[in-house]
């Protein structure tokens, strides 16, 4: 597995959260995207891609959403907070500080196999064998139409933001 590590800027964010199971966050999630999506327009707009170049991809205005887990949702609720980046500061509800963090790009196919939980543990076990220890919920970054990728397409990123251990 490819894990690399980036550093992300500040981040402002409008959002939505909810504590929710995996069969609630599924059926949840999409709704929430587009409230999310409608919120940020009305401050302004979704930042897409090309406000993002950390992400490395194709500099497009795709809008990206970001969701923080704060548990595994396969093992009960827990807080989900899906957001949407925006430019104007004062009208978020949300900054994620800037900060490293450990990555994997995930493709549809592990997605749609249930290969997405040996993602995040493969993440915490390469974040403790470098010396860093997890330093924030993990998130997921989306920038691209999921019903619309094909099975070996990357569909969003895995990560976890990280500091140095001590």
């Amino acid at each position: 597995m490819d894990i690399r590590t980036r550093d992300v800027p500040e981040q402002h964010l409008v959002s939505e959260q909810r504590s929710v199971d995996q069969a609630a966050l599924e059926a949840w999630l999409p709704g929430a995207m587009a409230r999310v999506a409608a919120a940020a327009t009305d401050a302004g707009g979704v930042l897409g891609i090309a406000a993002w170049p950390y992400l490395e991809r194709p500099a497009t205005e795709d809008p990206v959403f970001v969701v923080v887990y704060e548990g595994n949702p396969n093992e009960g609720e827990t807080p989900v907070e899906v957001c949407a980046p925006i430019a104007d500061a004062t009208a978020a509800t949300r900054t994620i500080l800037a900060h490293r963090e450990a990555y994997v790009r995930v493709t549809k196919e592990q997605v749609l196999t249930g290969a997405l939980g040996g993602v995040y543990e493969a993440i915490e076990k390469w974040i403790g064998e470098q010396g860093l220890v997890v330093a924030a919920a993990p998130q997921e970054t989306y920038w691209t139409d999921f019903s619309a990728a094909g099975a070996q397409d990357p569909v969003f990123d895995v990560s976890f933001p990280v500091a140095a251990r001590g």
